[in-house]
């Protein structure tokens, strides 16, 4: 009966703050350390990876500290609309921030809520999406907009089942929604959080081979009720320090108890949500 809904409704519709200049001057060179997993534990992607209590404290208010001072005002971040913050997070995908803000702007001027969006052609959503690229994007979300009208009401949902249960919609996606939106602890696992958590608690091997500890561990990081700047920061903080070529390692306020100090830059891909 849903799906004879969305596809009935479907078809009607188509008729870098400067941080560095702020940063410690101390440049002091710190040995790698063995801090960080506990005593016995051997970090391998199949095993456990359990977090010294002082460590996750520590991580949790440099982090929070460094992002209180340099993290970035970004559009989405003004607004807790789940509509809105979907329509960022699909954006964002594989394209760089600098970018996505004035089609941002544009986007929504042109479909300010989710029934405008599903109101609309598929191919004029499309092409309202230039020069974004990654053209299954636009009709992805269209699709989303469409199933939201169908099966909610219009309403974005909160429920990661519900959320996850529309097509295009992921784990990392679902958890960005419910976090920036909802003001939920939900864990986010993107490109930069992954880069961030294995270099600083791991320290070795293909971030890849350990995703499933790296969910785990970017959740129970999270300080309780502050899920939304945590998650944020950390993101922030893998765009703008711990960046996947040439980090600022000497700058960074983790590099104390960073297992991967000091890294060697190599090629990465952009961020991947899913």
């Amino acid at each position: 009966m849903m799906a004879q809904l969305y596809a009935v409704y479907c078809f009607q519709a188509k008729g870098t703050v400067q941080w560095i200049a702020g940063m410690s001057r101390n440049t002091k060179g710190t040995s790698r350390r063995s801090r960080g997993l506990r005593s016995g534990s051997t970090g391998r992607a199949g095993s456990a990876i359990p977090i010294d209590a002082r460590l996750k404290r520590q991580f949790q208010r440099r982090l929070l500290n460094w992002y209180r001072e340099y993290g970035r005002d970004l559009p989405w971040r003004r607004t807790t609309d789940p509509y809105k913050i979907l329509v960022s997070e699909v954006m964002l995908q594989q394209t760089q921030v600098d970018r996505v803000i004035p089609k941002y702007h544009e986007f929504l001027s042109r479909y300010p809520t989710v029934r405008d969006l599903a109101a609309a052609d598929p191919e004029e959503v499309r092409q309202t999406w230039y020069p974004l690229g990654y053209n299954i994007r636009p009709y992805r979300l269209h699709s989303i907009a469409c199933e939201t009208v169908a099966r909610y009401g219009g309403e974005i949902p909160r429920e990661p089942e519900q959320l996850q249960s529309l097509k295009g919609i992921g784990r990392y996606t679902a958890g960005a929604v419910r976090s920036f939106a909802f003001n939920e602890d939900a864990p986010i696992l993107d490109t930069n959080v992954m880069r961030v958590l294995h270099r600083v608690f791991i320290g070795h091997g293909d971030p890849r081979a350990f995703k499933g500890r790296l969910w785990q561990m970017s959740e129970a990081l999270i300080p309780k009720g502050k899920g939304y700047d945590f998650n944020q920061a950390i993101m922030d903080f893998g765009a703008m320090v711990c960046t996947a070529r040439n980090p600022y390692c000497l700058l960074c306020p983790m590099r104390e108890f960073c297992r991967a100090y000091p890294v060697s830059s190599s090629p990465v891909r952009r961020r991947d949500h899913e």
